[in-house]
């Protein structure tokens, strides 16, 4: 399994075509020999983490925050992902199905709350970022999926789920209608935003270093080593520094640093796009919702519409692996997002508004850009927060599943607490099972 650093040139992304003036900045041409909180990553993980921290102590003396970067600022997932956030029905029914209703409720409470929170923080901070709250349709086109879903939500309802009272299943003859979706045979509705996430998180990331944080990108991180006074040692190409502490915001990199998390938090590739209609064709044509295109339980689209009615639009698995288990190399335990995953994945999304929408059959809604990006995937499908055991003073906060944008903001407030102030995770409103734990570590992924 990869242990393995970002690649350099990755593919170009849409959500990074005006780069930030932080793009490539540096604090100073050596990083610093001490720092009391060091954290690695630029992504939402890092940013909030940094951003929360240094809110936490608005009020007596701040630490001295560090934040290293291997590539560019948020060049990762946050650079590279769909912008959007919403409930996953399918998704929170096999969290019920492995672990059962706490959990689920516990997750679409997440969801929920990191909604809030972003739209709370753009408000705040006067973030220009295109925000937009909508709500998001799971549009299905297999009847045997359909049933299960709506039998699911309906058990649900009669035993009180509160949760569900969100949640609008639709089908009928006029589903198509309703949802613009042609050949769908029922839908659920829920609560949902869309946002550019490169643009809020590198405007928080300005924020932090106006709070007194510094910053080095195209810094890596080669080797980390705790020392016995319960220092940490960050060595990288431009020096080496001594942190009190250390948070890996690493997502999919994290046993490049983070030698035991290989087969823990190992890296896989998704793909993305924007679709721009043709300009003669566009009048009149508006996506006004998102959604996610469930073809079948092991093949789903998601297209987020953009202001300027661009969309984008990734996903398409179905076209490059068999189903849910097939793990091979093209997509699986690779950090390459210098390359496409594959050519019919592009020609795919060209084809999805004309074969898909109601009303676009000849928008020549094609694919402008495509690009990928890496996530980090777990075998329990939970991300990793918390102290690193069997360590001092060096926290984790990675392995979203690709679930960083409903997941991370919040959950990084819990571990700017833990950090600040000893705590452990049941001591904050992180989600317990999300705990790092040497059980947990214990349970790899097999090589395939």
């Amino acid at each position: 399994m990869s242990g393995k650093l970002p690649v350099e040139s990755p593919t170009a992304s849409f959500w990074l075509s005006s780069p930030h003036r932080l793009h490539s900045y540096r604090s100073s041409a050596s990083t610093p020999e001490e720092c009391d909180i060091a954290i690695i990553g630029t992504g939402m993980a890092g940013v909030a983490t940094a951003y929360h921290i240094l809110g936490k102590c608005a009020e007596g003396p701040k630490p001295k925050v560090a934040l290293f970067e291997a590539r560019q600022a948020c060049s990762g997932a946050t650079g590279r992902n769909g912008g959007h956030s919403k409930t996953l029905l399918p998704s929170i029914k096999g969290y019920y199905d492995r672990y059962g209703p706490d959990l689920a409720e516990e997750l679409v409470s997440l969801v929920s709350a990191q909604q809030r929170a972003i739209k709370s923080t753009v408000e705040r901070e006067n973030i220009e970022c295109d925000l937009f709250v909508t709500r998001s349709f799971d549009a299905f086109f297999d009847p045997a999926q359909a049933i299960t879903i709506k039998t699911w939500l309906e058990e649900l309802r009669r035993n009180g789920a509160a949760w569900t009272q969100d949640i609008q299943w639709l089908e009928g003859p006029n589903i198509e209608r309703v949802t613009g979706v042609k050949g769908v045979v029922a839908a659920a509705s829920s609560p949902a935003f869309s946002f550019w996430p490169y643009k809020f998180v590198t405007s928080l990331l300005a924020r932090v270093l106006h709070m007194g944080a510094i910053l080095y990108t195209e810094t890596p991180v080669e080797a980390v080593q705790g020392n016995d006074n319960g220092t940490v040692t960050l060595v990288t190409p431009r020096g080496t520094t001594r942190a009190q502490k250390v948070i890996y915001a690493t997502n999919a990199y994290s046993s490049a640093v983070l030698p035991q998390y290989q087969g823990v938090i190992v890296p896989y590739r998704g793909q993305n796009s924007i679709l721009v209609p043709l300009e003669k064709n566009h009048h009149g044509l508006n996506l006004a919702h998102t959604c996610n295109l469930f073809y079948s339980s092991d093949a789903v689209d998601y297209l987020v519409p953009r202001p300027d009615g661009n969309i984008v639009h990734g996903g398409a698995p179905h076209i490059y692996r068999l189903n849910s288990e097939d793990r091979n190399s093209k997509w699986f335990d690779t950090v390459d997002d210098a390359t496409l995953i594959d050519e019919a994945v592009k020609t795919h999304f060209d084809h999805t508004m004309a074969k898909r929408f109601r009303g676009w059959e000849y928008s020549d809604a094609n694919v402008a850009m495509t690009w990928t990006g890496i996530m980090g995937s777990t075998p329990d499908h939970l991300p990793h927060v918390g102290l690193v055991p069997g360590t001092q003073n060096q926290w984790i906060l990675a392995g979203f599943n690709g679930a960083g944008m409903t997941t991370i903001f919040t959950t990084a407030e819990g571990v700017a607490e833990m950090v600040l102030t000893g705590k452990t995770v049941e001591e904050t409103e992180i989600i317990n099972a999300f705990k790092t734990t040497e059980e947990r570590i214990a349970t790899k992924f097999s090589r395939s």
